[in-house]
């Protein structure tokens, strides 16, 4: 299974990155921009072609998708070289850095991503990976890749049958994607949900680092260099919001924004020509589609984050026409209100209300709020305890310094600012003002802490640049008097690896400290056979989050593994057509996603708008013998089996988070037993059972 998970994310890397750099190379932009920005536009042009064919009454396959998208840009490139259109200007991206960045990012992925899994098809067992196992599915199995009207009944047959009604606008993007991949390769839906987290946070992401970098430090090899080791650095991005829950499509949208940033930023700069500011701005736009496809909120990260740069420009603007300063500053803040305003118009929005209006409580006071984000602890107090990371606090502090100290790098500040100010009111307020501030996010204090921790890396690469710059002359002081050289690369290896040692060691055990765990650990550890395995009394930031990882992707409820097994032997005794009645309180509702187990509930949620035949089922399905009512529903729907799994353990799980659970919903399927005339026993393991209906 793990070959099929290299397949399937070396097949991801090739839908992004393929059409998307031919794409871009056809607007002109050079070859290392094409390829670093290039998962952005690529992502962007596979969702929106798989949308038109969707649209189009056309089944969005692999080779329809991709051929449409890598071939569109491909036939604009050979007539772009064929005029020979020159190229845009814009500022170098040093190979190294960027190769750097990857190779870090393919380790740390494989360590702290891969490693925690434990199986290529672990599932994330959280609230939100209903929606995103079913939707996945369903575009699979139907070939429909929309983001209109998404639901996990989008085939023609399992619509007509849909017990309740789940469609709608939803933003599936990074949904296509992981479709795609099933479909190309007959993959699991986990699989490809887990091989995406690999390419985009620690692939993609990089390589949009490597972009940015470059836009905000043009020809500094020095600051590209240090960028490359910090830009998965952040314990809170993306690492805690891989942990946190599967909030995996804001995962992918967050790691292709540098490159969307990197790209606006560049269109806003003196050095491209008329055309080629045209041009970005268009791949800026492409850019955003993705964005706003994988989740909308990215779009208010980029106005939040980039905003002070836009208002640095046009004060770079008025002082170069010689504007006096008092209308300089009239201009910065007319733009200002602009944003204030655009943001007040978007709060207000129908279609965001239920966004906007989430409420997370507050979970710090504002002193703890203030240490949290000194200490990049951004949400300490909130979800699991996570070790402050010193070291890396000290570089961006350092970085912040250096940026007021250069002008033309003090609106970095401000950015870093506002993504921590819109952090701290979610953490210590409530009432309008936290929603209108942080509403964008769900008011989620993960999701802020993501933005920081963006915010974030330009800083923490001044910092280490610093840090070198420091180290460079205290040796070259030493070497100097006695006449040797001051050897800068070995002095560079060595700084950079002393900070990766130092920000991802794990957390170890202080000989001298005599830890003695208390009864309650001394019960959890019971069963753990090595003392090499017991608490550590040193936490790390890294320790922390792999412990929290390592526990997240071993969760096994509401869906154990026994239940997967049970699924697994059901999808080989029930034809692929067959519809399955399934209790939507015991779990069974995941096997859709993870087995392609054709059920009629897919979710636990949505019954105020279900139908009659719905209603019968969950309620009387046992009386099918007897009852004209019944059969009539089970004719309608045309359901074949029944499926009961371990519905008394789902009540501590997730389904009863915010309140689903209840027994009394589904009488009618969980009172079916092998006695209960209509139906005949086919499986059975303890629990578990798979009956057919007599028909």
């Amino acid at each position: 299974m793990w070959l099929q998970f290299i397949l399937v994310a070396l097949l991801q890397v090739a839908m992004l990155l393929v059409p998307g750099y031919l794409a871009l190379r056809a607007l002109g932009l050079p070859r290392m921009w094409s390829l670093c920005c290039g998962a952005l536009v690529g992502l962007a042009l596979v969702a929106g072609f798989a949308q038109a064919l969707t649209l189009a009454g056309l089944p969005a396959t692999p080779v329809a998708v991709l051929a449409l998208a890598a071939g569109a840009p491909a036939v604009a490139l050979a007539l772009v070289r064929r005029r020979g259109a020159a190229e845009v200007e814009l500022p170098r991206i040093w190979p190294v850095a960027a190769v750097a960045s990857l190779a870090l990012g393919v380790a740390l992925g494989c360590n702290l991503y891969v490693g925690r899994l434990g199986s290529p098809d672990a599932l994330f067992q959280a609230y939100d990976v209903t929606q995103h196992l079913g939707v996945i599915r369903s575009m699979a199995d139907s070939a429909r890749l929309t983001s209109l009207g998404v639901s996990p009944y989008l085939g023609a047959a399992d619509a007509a049958v849909a017990p309740v009604c789940l469609a709608g606008f939803y933003p599936a993007a990074w949904h296509s994607l992981c479709a795609l991949s099933v479909m190309a390769t007959g993959a699991s839906v986990v699989v490809a949900i887990n091989a995406s987290m690999l390419v985009l946070p620690c692939l993609a992401l990089p390589l949009a680092f490597s972009a940015l970098l470059a836009a905000l430090f043009p020809g500094s090899r020095r600051a590209q260099g240090c960028g490359a080791l910090v830009c998965l650095a952040f314990a809170a991005f993306p690492w805690n919001l891989l942990a946190f829950g599967p909030v995996w499509p804001n995962v992918a949208g967050f790691s292709l924004m540098p490159a969307a940033m990197a790209l606006f930023v560049c269109a806003l700069d003196d050095a491209p020509s008329p055309s080629g500011r045209a041009r970005l701005f268009g791949a800026v736009v492409v850019g955003a589609a993705g964005l706003a496809l994988c989740h909308p909120n990215t779009i208010f990260t980029c106005v939040l984050l980039l905003s002070p740069y836009v208002v640095h420009r046009i004060l770079d603007a008025c002082a170069a026409r010689g504007v006096a300063p008092a209308r300089r500053a009239l201009a910065g803040a007319g733009f200002a209100l602009v944003v204030v305003a655009f943001w007040v118009v978007c709060f207000h929005l129908p279609f965001l209300q239920s966004t906007v209006t989430h409420v997370w409580q507050p979970f710090a006071r504002a002193w703890q709020q203030v240490v949290n984000t000194l200490t990049l602890s951004y949400t300490y107090g909130f979800n699991v305890e996570i070790a402050a990371q010193g070291v890396l606090a000290a570089l961006v502090a350092a970085g912040a310094v250096s940026a007021l100290f250069s002008p033309g790098r003090r609106w970095l500040v401000a950015s870093y600012a506002l993504a921590c100010g819109v952090l701290f009111a979610s953490a210590t307020l409530t009432g309008e003002l936290k929603q209108l501030v942080a509403g964008f996010w769900y008011t989620d204090p993960m999701r802020l802490a993501a933005n920081c921790a963006i915010a974030g890396v330009p800083l923490a690469a001044l910092g280490l640049s610093w840090a070198y710059g420091m180290a460079r002359r205290l040796v070259d002081a030493y070497n100097a008097p006695l006449g040797r050289a001051g050897h800068p690369r070995l002095v560079a290896g060595v700084t950079g690896a002393a900070f990766l040692l130092a920000n991802f060691m794990p957390s170890f055990n202080l000989p001298g400290q005599h830890y003695r765990p208390d009864e309650q650990e001394k019960a959890e550890y019971a069963q753990v056979a090595e003392p090499r395995d017991w608490p550590r009394n040193l936490h790390t930031a890294f320790g922390d989050y792999r412990e929290l990882a390592r526990e997240v992707y071993s969760y096994d409820q509401p869906l154990d593994g026994a239940e997967r097994s049970f699924a697994g032997r059901v999808a080989e005794l029930v034809g692929d057509d067959e519809l399955i009645v399934n209790n939507p309180m015991d779990g069974s509702f995941l096997t859709y996603g993870t087995d392609g187990l054709r059920l009629y509930y897919r979710n636990f949620i949505g019954f105020e708008t279900e139908t009659d035949e719905s209603r019968t089922l969950r309620l009387h399905l046992s009386e099918y013998a007897t009852s004209p009512e019944v059969r009539a529903a089970v004719e309608a729907v045309d359901a074949r089996y029944v499926l009961q799994m371990n519905g008394d353990e789902s009540e501590a799980s997730f389904i009863n988070m915010r309140g689903n659970y209840d027994a009394a919903m589904v009488e009618g399927i969980t009172s079916i037993t092998p006695e209960t005339e209509g139906f005949e026993l086919v499986a059975r393991e303890g629990d578990l059972a798979l009956y057919r209906i007599e028909r």
